[in-house]
């Protein structure tokens, strides 16, 4: 093909158009590439390509290349219409393979050419380098391959899939997603079983290290639509999951698709676990900062000073990777006693676990000295001789006034109804409904948490800056979003209320997609006391009554006078 050729590593020379194309170095130490396009242009729409098989048998070997310069990799590119100097270092689409030694077999790129076609691509494009650029030697290492041929086998079918994963290279743990697309016309359908499994190339040969359990429910995909698969990278078949080649094989009927990919390993799964302070009081809501370095699942344990065992206290299936948690544990659980708490963390990804752990201590909340009143002084009055015929008079006892006590605070605290749509402003209420007001604190007075196993801190809104009296009732509105501003997902949340003079309030709700009927928020009734001149103005009976007594007490009056 005239899109054909090789590039020299400076870019000095693309040479194209003959039917001899080289992979190597030359006398310059420079290195060389060889790019190969083979036309798919004239498979017809909707093909089912069932065999696609690439020949690099005839090559001849110049110096030693496979010797000085590494393994020969095969790789697929795209690098268009034509083939220029910048295309030698053109990214790669995916890896296919290495040559250890001159080709003397075929090689099958059928997955390849079926993914490359079904995305609407004319051509197939692949190249060909060594591991080494050059050896500087001085000496020509080359493979020279002369007609280069890809052999297709095709029906004009109707049943035609794609499968692709969403990477090419996967870190250790990281989980793989792959998408079976049909591109044909007909449904592609499975009735009974998964039919994916997942192999790993040992020895020279693909062995399956994971086998889905069987599908519950029969599926569907329509010409068109897609489905997607994921795996969490572990093994059901006694096969170590770590550093190698894998792919993803999906049979259905006669039809097979494959896709490969890469697992490598990163920095070992790491956990922490941070007690948000080394000392709590009884009763006090105990944060634990949970972190871990890549996407796991965990189980969290605590100990308590009673008993004195681990015993698991929740599970998250899912911890993204760097995404700090906050554990929160209700005091009933975490600080009823006193005494020295374990809590710990034990992460799960793939074949890797770590844990970590946090203790702390709970005291118990100090008791103020009563406190008195002191009797007030008086000042004696100056003292004069009394006349010696004069008795002092019986001194009288003064009573004592009792100090007044102060009425507690009391309240409710409610949201407005007891489930929201998604999205939907969630409103809450505070009532004082004592002879006190309710003092709320100068920190933030309320936090959301989601109601999974445990309590899961998901809002605290931004601290007040002064002590805030509610005689009345007060309210607040959350808008269903994380303090990272993400919005939350369906599930059970609860708000936990914390004032200083009354308490802890909670009211829960459930978020869902459906809106729930709204109910009125409670209300403060307040009474006015009137006085009993302004109750006597807004009758009219007693104003007639009043003025008619006025009137006989004139007469009465008069008549005296003339008497």
């Amino acid at each position: 093909d005239s899109k054909s050729g090789d590039v020299i590593s400076d870019g000095s020379y693309v040479g194209i158009g003959s039917s001899h194309y080289i992979a190597g170095d030359n006398t310059a130490n420079k290195g060389i590439r060889c790019f190969l396009t083979f036309d798919l242009s004239s498979l017809p729409a909707g093909a089912n390509i069932s065999s696609a098989y690439l020949n690099l048998t005839s090559s001849t070997l110049y110096g030693d290349p496979f010797g000085d310069l590494g393994n020969m990799v095969l790789e697929q590119v795209r690098y268009g219409t034509s083939l220029t100097a910048g295309d030698y270092n053109t990214p790669s689409v995916k890896y296919i393979c290495q040559y250890v030694s001159k080709p003397t077999t075929t090689k099958n790129v059928t997955t390849a050419v079926k993914n490359e076609f079904s995305l609407g691509y004319n051509r197939f494009q692949v190249r060909l380098r060594f591991t080494s650029k050059t050896d500087n030697n001085g000496d020509f290492d080359r493979i020279v391959f002369s007609n280069p041929t890809l052999t297709i086998t095709y029906t004009a079918g109707v049943t035609s899939a794609t499968l692709q994963t969403n990477k090419s290279t996967y870190s250790l743990g990281e989980t793989v997603y792959f998408t079976l697309k049909n591109i044909g016309t007909t449904d592609i359908t499975s009735n009974d079983v998964n039919p994916w499994v997942i192999q790993k190339y040992i020895s020279g040969v693909w062995q399956n290290c994971y086998v889905p359990a069987a599908a519950i429910i029969p599926w569907t995909i329509h010409p068109g639509q897609s489905k997607t698969w994921s795996w969490g990278q572990n093994s059901n078949a006694m096969i170590p999951i770590d550093d190698a080649n894998y792919r993803v094989r999906v049979s259905i009927g006669s039809n097979t698709w494959t896709d490969n990919f890469k697992i490598e390993s990163g920095p070992p799964l790491s956990i922490t676990a941070t007690a948000s302070q080394s000392q709590y009081t009884v009763g006090d809501t105990v944060k634990i900062y949970v972190k871990a370095n890549k996407n796991c699942s965990v189980e969290f344990y605590l100990q308590r000073p009673v008993g004195g065992e681990l015993h698991l206290s929740t599970t998250l299936s899912s911890l993204t990777a760097n995404v700090t948690y906050t554990i929160s544990i209700p005091s009933s659980y975490a600080s009823s006693d006193t005494g020295t708490y374990r809590f710990r963390a034990v992460a799960t990804a793939g074949s890797e676990t770590d844990e970590d752990e946090a203790l702390y201590d709970v005291v118990a909340a100090e008791t103020p000295p009563p406190t008195t009143t002191a009797a007030p002084t008086t000042t004696p009055p100056p003292t004069t001789t009394p006349p010696p015929t004069t008795t002092p008079a019986p001194t009288t006892p003064t009573p004592t006034t009792p100090a007044p006590t102060t009425p507690p605070a009391m309240g409710r605290f409610s949201v407005s109804k007891p489930q929201y749509k998604e999205g939907e402003a969630v409103e809450m209420y505070l009532e004082s409904t004592g002879a006190t007001p309710i003092q709320l604190p100068n920190a933030a007075p309320w936090t959301v948490y989601r109601i999974e196993g445990g309590l899961f801190e998901v809002y605290t809104p931004v601290a007040a800056e002064v002590i805030t009296e509610v005689t009345g009732h007060m309210s607040w509105t959350w808008d269903q979003k994380n303090n990272l501003g993400e919005r939350v997902s369906e599930g059970s949340y609860k708000i936990i209320l914390r004032t200083l003079n009354a308490g802890e309030y909670s009211a829960s709700f459930i978020v869902r997609g459906e809106a729930a009927p709204t109910t009125q928020p409670p209300t403060t009734q307040q009474t006015t006391t009137e006085s009993p001149l302004a109750s006597l103005l807004e009758n009219p009976i007693v104003l007639i009554g009043g003025a008619l007594v006025l009137l006989l007490l004139v007469l009465i009056i008069v008549i005296a006078i003339k008497k």
